[in-house]
């Protein structure tokens, strides 16, 4: 979560799986350690706001989006400490300022 705070090209490595970060998110999303989850919701917190301007992260989200969504769907309702609703929210409205489109069809 640091690291794409300070350096938000991180994804434009070459060598980089944005698909495998992705995915090792949205199943941290679903960890039994609320510390765990509050740092992956940071992260798609942080990741969300980049897709229109880092291509291989706007193209992960529309290809995968729909898991990150069930996650956090799954989260709020009741998989998920109380205490971590306002991460999952926050992941929402991030979902619905920054890739409205497609959350909408999903």
């Amino acid at each position: 979560l640091q690291a794409l705070k300070r350096k938000p090209d991180l994804f434009l490595c070459s060598n980089l799986d944005v698909k495998a970060v992705f995915q090792c998110g949205v199943l941290s999303l679903k960890f039994p350690e609320a510390p765990t989850v509050k740092a992956s919701c940071g992260f798609f917190t942080e990741l969300l706001p980049r897709c229109g301007e880092i291509a291989p992260v706007g193209q992960v989200v529309h290809e995968n989006g729909k898991a990150l969504l069930q996650a956090v769907l799954e989260g709020i309702g009741g998989q998920a400490s109380r205490s971590l609703m306002d991460n999952f929210a926050e992941i929402l409205f991030a979902l619905n300022k920054h890739c409205f489109s497609l959350l909408s069809v999903w």
